[in-house]
């Protein structure tokens, strides 16, 4: 049993299939671009940009790598960057922008929920590169993911961690974060990134939402299997073998979906909760807490 939103890692994940690519983006011709930067990790080096919040940059550094060591190489000048916070979870580092530009924060989507394969855009610190979204990846194998990943294809090689994707209408809507075979990356949406940025601008980390549910993991149908006394859902209404439904603005089929959707939990922010009990569809507003 697992209660519902305890932070955990990204797996590691093994080569998949490679992907077929689509037709690039030849509906772009011209828009305003990120201006991502290169750094440099004690790893290796990554594309970082400015966040939403135009007063920090955001890159991806490995699971493995020093995050908080970061320096940024422009032609033959090496600058080391102020660090703020990172997220272990997504992998997301934020620093200190030396050069905020509110034009270039207003660059990012509120958030991407396309479920249909769609040609994309990569700009990276030396080129850019045509790409396809082509699904969400919610589990890999047996493994369920914290959150819901884009799996996007390359013809010409993947960029590095943290290039950011622009669509049709030049909005980021993603950022890579690592290969998944020679010809597919994952990259983390849009709208997780506001999520940790949020939480980077108040406390340096993120924090998970609590809302005191369990669910099983073994199980297709996101049953609630225990609700713990005194919580925010048992204060609610919510019920043991209530199935979930939807969790704020993502609907929820699979128990992967659950965990997605409750990864954009915030504390202190009420949230809706819609649940089937007895063949009836009934909501809920729950205010989530740090836990």
């Amino acid at each position: 049993m697992v209660i519902n939103n305890r932070p955990r890692r990204l797996v590691a994940v093994p080569l998949l299939p490679a992907l077929c690519l689509v037709s690039g983006l030849s509906a772009i011709s011209s828009f305003a671009a990120p201006e991502p930067i290169k750094v440099e990790f004690p790893s290796g080096t990554a594309c970082a940009i400015s966040s939403p919040d135009p007063g920090f940059l955001v890159s991806v550094h490995s699971g493995a790598s020093n995050s908080s060591k970061a320096t940024w190489i422009g032609g033959s000048n090496r600058t080391s960057l102020e660090f703020i916070g990172d997220d272990k979870i997504t992998r997301l580092c934020f620093f200190k922008n030396p050069n905020p530009d509110a034009s270039q924060a207003a660059l990012w989507a509120d958030d991407f929920r396309s479920e249909n394969p769609g040609a994309l855009r990569a700009i990276a610190y030396s080129r850019t590169t045509d790409c396809t979204f082509q699904k969400w990846v919610t589990q890999i194998g047996d493994k369920v993911l914290p959150l819901g990943l884009l799996s996007v294809s390359f013809q010409n090689g993947i960029p590095p961690a943290g290039t950011p994707l622009v669509d049709s209408s030049g909005k980021i809507v993603g950022l890579i974060l690592q290969p998944g075979s020679a010809t597919m990356a994952y990259a983390i949406p849009a709208q997780a990134v506001h999520r940790v940025v949020q939480d980077i601008v108040a406390h340096r980390k993120l924090v998970k939402g609590w809302l005191g549910i369990a669910l099983s993991p073994g199980s297709q149908i996101p049953r609630i299997t225990g609700v713990l006394p005194n919580s925010p859902a048992a204060d609610a209404g919510i019920l043991e073998n209530d199935i979930l439904v939807k969790a704020g603005a993502y609907p929820i089929a699979r128990y992967p979906d659950a965990v997605n959707a409750l990864f954009y939990t915030v504390p202190g922010e009420t949230t809706s909760l819609q649940i089937l009990r007895n063949n009836k569809r009934i909501e809920y507003q729950v205010t989530p807490i740090a836990k």
